[in-house]
């Protein structure tokens, strides 16, 4: 049982580094993202009406955010997954 334990506990931590990783490239897509949309905002309305979207970089922000959103979905998944089994192997070996 215990070396269920140790290989659950490496596979938890590599989990929780990955989680770790996506979160960051989550959250650097969407400040991109923001920074993409507020520089349309700030644009001049007679500029903005020109402006066709396909000449932004918007489609392939939205696009890497999309994919960092599930990137990171997954791992948190897998790392709460992970966790759980964990606390409970633990558990079961404390009784």
């Amino acid at each position: 049982m215990s070396d269920k334990i140790e290989k659950l506990e490496v596979a938890t931590r590599e989990a929780k580094e990955r989680m770790e990783k996506t979160k960051a490239a989550f959250d650097d897509s969407l400040r991109r993202l923001e920074a993409a949309k507020e520089a349309l905002r700030e644009m001049d309305k007679e500029d903005q009406e020109k402006i066709m979207i396909n000449d932004t970089k918007l489609p392939e922000l939205i696009d890497l955010h999309r994919a960092a959103t599930e990137e990171y979905g997954e791992a948190k998944s897998r790392y709460e997954t992970n966790q759980r089994y964990l606390n409970m192997f633990k558990a079961k070996l404390s009784k």
